[in-house]
């Protein structure tokens, strides 16, 4: 009965080891304990060409331990020794992961215990490091990049490499540093120029390679840039300008041109010269020495802020004088500048400064196909605006039937009226060229300038001046040209108005000018609001905020339904809003963006946008630095300006506001104010006021900015934040201000 019961025990201890996972064979009868594996898996990675060993380890049981493979295959010029090391040196073309089992035996009799472990190893590819050239750092703008290498043997933990600049290499541009872990932090002080160095990185083997870079440091300002300007005096005379310079990223202009007409007495001037500029050093402020045309970026603030680092001066000489302009850059789309000379107050303006890359060459208009909108004065002084389409053959021209234009001369309308003309070829310095329109029997002739894709914008564009005397009975205007890009195709559809963003139906935010009479006097009618279209020739939704000279309506006095049909040919919209009895014209440039005309007695015009921005807004949505100024003032009463603002929304919960703080200059009537500050706050608010208890989302964005009294300054609608239409990549808002003299202001960050 004894012999029995050793019997079943021993059978069910073999059962057991048969059920158990890394069972380590009989225990002997002096009660080692069992034996185990301790090397865990996945092994350390080895890398080709170096050199590799391993030593596995093992406890309980009764030592000395064999090792052996029990399946699977080892790596390529490896092998495994009795002993447990697992050794040799992968060969070329040997990367990749390899699974294998392990078997140890201990020293047991007469039954030797053992334990199966399963082994993962990975093979790198040789230990790599590429040279290359790095982005582009920008003075005073905050840096981050990094060099990488790859393959080799990796360290644990979170940073695989180790690297640091080789003894003897030249240094990182001033203020930017390389760190351990590859990455080149900082913000860079300049002076700009193109710095090489040298980096070593070293693996955990270790093994090291050394790799060349470079990182250019620019201006904020730098290339090649175009400009806009719509003007005023204190006469009230209009005049307006566009133009083009070279800037050399230390505060000099090299070169330029611009074309300036007014109803002034110096009316037209055609490519004017602009005087190269000498002896700045690319700080503010511009030293007294300078000379020409200069410029600079970043101002030190009064109060220690450093909200005004985007703020600058740009002064460009001329045969005709000096223009001292007040600039807020944006390094991610188009920068504002506005007319402001302490020394001479007498003149102002808005307008825009968008950078034309670093080359202008092979830029052309021919056979070319774009959208326009256009505004200013007919030849009595009342406003003037007008919208279309126009393709060009290869030699420039605008055959009959590939141009079409709706024209509001103070009410009185041209709609649909044939485009004819031709554009010349562009200067590969300046970008500049000139273009005559023929609609219906009026001849507008411009000069324009180019601003390519890629620099800030989606598609080509162009700014341009009308050159036509006024006391010839011609119109004074600017123009904005967009080129045309049908979505999905050549045409235009219905399904060309239908704003998604992620797959949640989104409004395009139109932004109009126009200018009311009614009551004896101009005063300025502004509007700024959100529509949405299904796709199928619906408009579901117009609502907008309007400020005519001072008396607001908010969107629910302001609130529309219709339909609209769309040419697939020149892209006009037909616009049928119920209740409006002037119905409004648009022409598409791309999916959800065009030009507006209005048919009004305040000849409204502008333009509008898709509204790119994940649907609920909440009052998260507003936050960063961001950089901009005023858009198109109707009158010569609007006063300019431009801003660097911060917003910050109030923490979740969120009941609370949020702030807006920052720096501004303007001008106008009442003079030029430099360096201002303004401390506002910000709610989200489909109506007004603010809410005592912060709204939690709304569809359109609608936020009000407010002063320290909490009376509305502005009423403010997100268009962006990423990509948006013709606008580029970049977080945008447009703000429709509360007073009696209201503008719309852009900014981006």
């Amino acid at each position: 009965m004894t012999g029995s019961k050793v019997f079943l025990l021993g059978g069910l201890g073999v059962i057991l080891c048969a059920l158990l996972t890394a069972c380590g064979g009989k225990t002997p009868a002096n009660g080692p304990s069992a034996l185990n594996i301790l090397t865990s898996s996945p092994l350390p990675v080895g890398a080709e060409g170096d050199a590799y060993s391993q030593t596995l380890i093992a406890s309980g049981g009764l030592p000395p331990y064999v090792w052996s493979i029990d399946s699977g295959s080892l790596p390529p010029g490896f092998n495994f020794s009795a002993g447990g090391v697992l050794s040799g040196t992968p060969p070329t073309g040997s990367a990749g992961n390899y699974g294998f089992t392990v078997r140890v035996t201990d020293s047991q009799s007469p039954t030797k215990a053992y334990q199966i472990g399963s082994m993962s190893l990975t093979i790198n590819p040789p230990f790599s490091f590429s040279s290359t050239t790095l982005p582009n750092a920008v003075i005073a703008v905050a840096y981050s990049s990094a060099v990488t290498a790859s393959g080799g043997i990796t360290c644990s933990g979170t940073v695989p490499y180790t690297y640091a600049l080789v003894p003897n290499s030249s240094p990182l541009p001033a203020g930017l540093t390389l760190n351990s872990d590859g990455t080149i932090t900082g913000t860079p002080t300049g002076p700009i120029g193109t710095y090489p160095f040298t980096v070593q990185a070293t693996d955990c083997f270790p093994t090291t390679a050394t790799a060349n870079f470079t990182i250019t440091v620019t201006g904020k300002i730098q290339g090649n840039y175009a400009f806009s300007l719509s003007g005023y005096n204190q006469q009230g005379q209009a005049f307006y300008l566009a133009g083009s310079f070279v800037a050399d990223g230390n505060g000099n202009i090299t070169s330029g041109v611009f074309d300036r007409n007014g109803n002034d007495s110096i009316g037209p001037m055609t490519n004017v010269a602009i005087t190269p500029g000498s002896g700045a050093n690319g700080q503010c402020p511009i030293p007294s020495g300078a000379t020409g045309s200069v410029y600079c970026v970043g101002r030190s603030e009064p109060n220690g802020s450093t909200s005004g680092n985007n703020l600058g001066t740009i002064m460009i000489a001329s045969p005709l004088g000096t223009y001292s302009f007040s600039v807020s850059v944006s390094l991610l789309a188009d920068s504002k500048i506005i007319l402001a000379d302490p020394n001479n107050p007498g003149v102002w303006g808005s307008g825009t400064l968008a950078s034309q890359g670093q080359t202008l060459s092979g830029i052309s208009l021919a056979s070319a196909n774009f959208a326009f909108g256009l505004w200013g004065l007919d030849s009595g002084g009342s406003r003037y605006a007008g919208a279309g389409y126009f393709i060009t053959d290869p030699n420039g021209n605008i055959a009959s039937g590939n141009g079409l234009a709706d024209i509001n001369d103070n009410g009185t309308v041209q709609a649909q009226t044939p485009l004819t003309g031709s554009v010349s070829s562009v200067s590969p310095t300046t970008g500049r060229g000139t273009a005559t329109f023929t609609i219906g029997t009026s001849t507008l002739n411009y000069a324009f300038y180019v601003i390519p894709a890629g620099s800030g914008k989606l598609f080509n564009s162009v700014v341009a001046v009308q050159t036509d005397p006024v006391s010839n009975g011609s119109p004074l205007t600017l123009a904005s040209m967009s080129q045309r890009s049908p979505a999905g195709g050549s045409a235009f559809t219905v399904k060309s108005l239908n704003a998604t963003t992620g797959g949640t139906p989104n409004g395009d935010v139109f932004e109009l000018n126009g200018v009311s009479n009614s009551g004896g006097g101009s005063i300025p009618d502004i509007s700024l609001g959100v529509a949405t279209f299904d796709g199928n020739g619906n408009i579901t939704g117009y609502a907008y905020d309007e400020n005519k000279g001072g008396t607001l309506t908010i969107p629910a006095q302001n609130s529309y339904t219709g339909t609209y049909s769309v040419d697939t040919i020149s892209g006009r919209v037909t616009v049928n809003l119920n209740g409006i009895a002037n119905q409004p014209v648009w022409y598409l440039v791309s999916q959800n963006a065009g030009f507006v005309v209005g048919t009004d007695p305040n000849v409204t015009a502008g333009n509008f946008e898709p509204q790119n921005v994940t649907q609920p807004i909440t009052i998260l949505y507003l936050f960063g630095n961001f950089y901009g100024g005023t858009t198109n003032p109707v009158l010569p009463s609007v006063i300019n300006s431009v801003l660097a603002a911060t917003a910050s929304p109030p923490p979740p919960p969120g009941t609370g506001n949020g702030s807006f703080t920052g720096t501004f200059d303007s001008s106008g009537t009442t003079g030029v104010m430099m360096d201002q500050m303004f401390t506002d706050s910000f709610c989200l608010a489909d109506s007004s006021p603010c809410p005592t208890t912060q709204q939690a989302n709304s569809t359109t964005g609608r936020m009000l900015i407010v002063d320290s009294n909490g009376k509305p300054v502005d009423i403010l609608y997100p268009v962006s934040a990423g990509a948006s239409g013709v606008t580029g990549t970049t977080a945008k808002d447009v703000l429709l201000s509360t007073d009696s003299n209201p503008s719309l202001t852009a900014i981006t960050r």
